[in-house]
């Protein structure tokens, strides 16, 4: 092994801290959601909601209210506003989000009422309601079939403990991510729906590494509590887990700073999900599946291991 973070020997009991761990994450999960909740409407961008969205770079800034004061005496309905500021190259834009067919109208008004600051158009984006209403929908069938084909794999090459825990260690990371999203003011837009089928994969992929050496572990009939068999699988597969998870978030977190602002939120998204996902597997996954076998080894592991005594017996 070319790279080694950690020493192979390492004996870390990370099923102690599950419960801290779960604790925390539901806390944040609630708070996360509730929070997008509170917010309604404003966490639905353009894609999702259907309106026009208005980018304008500016050289000098204005107070949102007075921003939101002027549009609204002109147009009807809800308008978000949004200043955004690239960590590269300072670059400063503002954001408005206002109904379908009113983002021409706006850029008037803020071009007229407001010369001080320099506005200059960027980009105008519509997308109609209908379109909106079908990239919701096609996002959610996405995210339901991926989960659906993922139980089933890990049913059928496992058993449906190990399913069950995959399944709610990748809800989990969704509502987590989806959460700490909603905190940052962020608007829900179409990238993110890729970004949540790579949080996926993602979050599967470290699971079944664990979960592929724990069922080894148990087929090979090392000693000890299902427990200590979870915590050596965990500790054997560490080196692995802090070069995949590492690399992978120091690659995201490039394009979240030099990526602009296009890709910025994706960006955002992922960092956020690499985190969860990585945490999860460890402290939610694994701690599920010694959960539901109420601390006892998997039955099905427990005949495998007999059986291949067994045969190994009669061989000699």
């Amino acid at each position: 092994r070319l790279l080694k973070l950690v020493p192979d020997d390492t004996n870390i009991d990370f099923l102690k801290w599950s419960k801290p761990v779960v604790i925390g994450s539901l806390t944040l999960l609630v708070i996360g959601l509730g929070f997008g909740i509170y917010r309604g409407n404003d966490v639905l961008g353009v894609d999702f909601a259907g309106g026009d969205s208005v980018m304008l770079g500016y050289t000098e800034q204005v107070g949102v209210d007075d921003l939101r004061s002027a549009i609204q005496q002109e147009v009807e309905g809800d308008v978000m506003i949004q200043y955004q500021s690239s960590l590269v190259d300072d670059e400063q834009t503002l954001q408005v989000t206002a109904p379908f067919g009113a983002g021409e109208k706006v850029r008037d008004i803020l071009l007229r009422d407001f010369p001080e600051a320099g506005f200059q158009l960027m980009a105008i984006d519509n997308v109609g309601p209908v379109i909106g209403a079908e990239i919701m929908r096609s996002a959610i069938v996405a995210a339901l079939l991926a989960a659906l084909g993922i139980l089933l794999y890990v049913a059928m090459r496992y058993e449906f403990s190990f399913a069950a825990a995959a399944i709610v260690a990748i809800v989990h990371d969704i509502l987590i991510t989806m959460g700490v999203y909603f905190i940052s003011g962020r608007e829900l837009n179409a990238p993110l729906v890729a970004a949540v089928l790579t949080i996926i994969g993602f979050s599967i992929n470290d699971t079944i590494v664990i979960f592929d050496r724990i069922r080894e572990d148990l087929m090979l009939g090392v000693r000890g509590r299902f427990v200590d068999v979870i915590n050596r699988a965990l500790n054997q597969t560490l080196s692995r887990t802090i070069i995949t998870s590492g690399t992978l978030f120091l690659a995201t977190l490039s394009l979240y700073l030099f990526g602009g602002s296009v890709i910025n939120d994706f960006a955002f998204f992922f960092l956020v999900g690499i985190i969860a996902g990585t945490y999860s597997t460890i402290y939610i996954a694994s701690a599920f599946v010694l959960w539901w076998h109420k601390g006892e080894r998997p039955k099905m592991a427990s005949s495998q291991v007999y059986a291949e005594g067994t045969a190994a017996t009669a061989r000699v």
